[in-house]
């Protein structure tokens, strides 16, 4: 399995164990230690994994700090851990004086086994910032938090770049936040600014307030169009981005439909494949397909009964992330995955997915299909 895989397994299994985990011992010992094997460290050789590290500070002596990951016979990371029950907060003080007291290190983690929070010292050096320049939550894992969590494998671990890394995913945090609120509400500045250079009436406040709503639908317009050209391939980013109701009700639907024509839709041989594969083991199963129908689009494959909104699986040939969407609970759907890796999916789309590679995948998942099918009437 690749780095990718790894961590989709890891989040299963903290699912699956953080119930029966009661106390910070068994959080280091089920969650957390399977954690830094899954960046390639050896949890086992004392060379690179140092538990209850010393970092006396000052006066205060006798400071432990719960795991020290070495690489090339120096400390790089401290690591402290907590209970899987138990909030980050607060505990920031701690990770301040292991900084202070070991000055080549310079990132920290704290953690609960399913939140990470890494930090640095990106304002004064061997002083911890305030905020962490990246949080990351085990259970809900993001596609960029893959990218971000490569950096910091064992094979790949550079102290230096990362401290640079750190500083770029502030910066880029702080502009996405800001670009964010900019485009859900354009101040009059920047409004004076997009329209100074076709507007030959003097800019009045009055002018500014007239232009607001045709900025924000410009802005909306404008986002869609990327993304219908593929700089993005999930469509419902465009919402997540914007998240303003008063923008999504104005939108043109003509200017929508424009858009959404430039995506061409092909149906591809997978995809009826596992359409037929479908009818074939539910007709084995004694079911009445009749109203049995499918619905191609941009993002997914749908497989409905007698009406596209009564689905019971989406399927993505044509992605980086190759997948049966469903509407079970993840945990339900642990059950039919068969050996293939299962996880939450994207809340526009479903509830839950198993990750395939191929139609070959997507064929040992008779039971599921069955059971999604009978599901149809019990499921909102």
């Amino acid at each position: 399995m690749g780095f990718k895989e790894d961590l989709q397994k890891l989040s299963l299994q903290v699912n699956e164990r953080m119930v029966h985990i009661t106390n910070e011992e068994t959080t280091k010992q089920s969650l957390i230690i399977p954690f830094i094997q899954v960046l390639g460290f050896d949890v086992y050789n004392p060379l690179e994994i140092k538990p209850e590290f010393v970092a006396d500070f000052g006066k205060k002596r006798g400071e432990k700090v719960d795991y020290a990951i070495y690489k090339d016979n120096s400390p790089i990371m401290f690591i402290e851990a907590k209970s899987v029950n138990e909030k980050l907060s607060n505990h920031d003080a701690q990770l301040c004086r292991y900084f202070n007291a070991v000055k080549e290190v310079r990132l920290g983690i704290i953690t609960n086994g399913i939140e990470y929070k890494f930090f640095t010292d990106l304002t004064s050096d061997n002083v911890i910032d305030e905020t962490p320049f990246l949080i990351v939550d085990i259970l809900n894992l993001k596609e960029s938090d893959f990218e971000n969590l490569a950096k910091f494998k064992k094979e790949a671990f550079d102290k230096e770049f990362l401290v640079k890394y750190a500083e770029e995913l502030v910066y880029t945090y702080s502009l996405d936040e800001n670009l964010k609120e900019l485009f859900k509400n354009p101040n009059d500045e920047f409004i004076r600014f997009l329209i100074k250079d076709f507007s030959n009436t003097r800019i009045t406040n009055t002018v500014i307030d007239r232009f607001r709503p045709i900025v924000k639908k410009s802005i909306y317009n404008a986002v869609l169009d990327l993304v219908s050209k593929g700089l993005n391939q999930q469509e419902t980013i465009v919402i997540k981005t914007i998240e303003d109701p008063e923008i999504i009700n104005n939108i043109d639907n003509t200017a929508v439909e424009e858009n959404t024509k430039k995506r061409t839709i092909i149906t591809t041989e997978n995809e009826l494949k596992s359409f037929d594969y479908i009818k074939g083991i539910l007709v084995k199963a004694g079911k009445e397909i009749k109203n049995l129908g499918y619905k191609d689009t941009t993002s997914y494959f749908s497989v409905h009964n007698g009406n596209p909104s009564k689905w019971f699986f989406r399927i993505t040939y044509d992605s980086s992330v190759r997948n049966v969407t469903t509407r079970l609970p993840l945990i339900e759907l642990e059950k039919y995955c068969n050996g293939l890796i299962a996880e939450l999916a994207p809340e526009s789309i479903g509830v839950s997915r198993i990750l395939i590679n191929s139609f070959e995948d997507f064929k040992k998942l008779d039971q599921l299909i069955i059971y999604c099918f009978e599901q149809l009437n019990v499921l909102k």
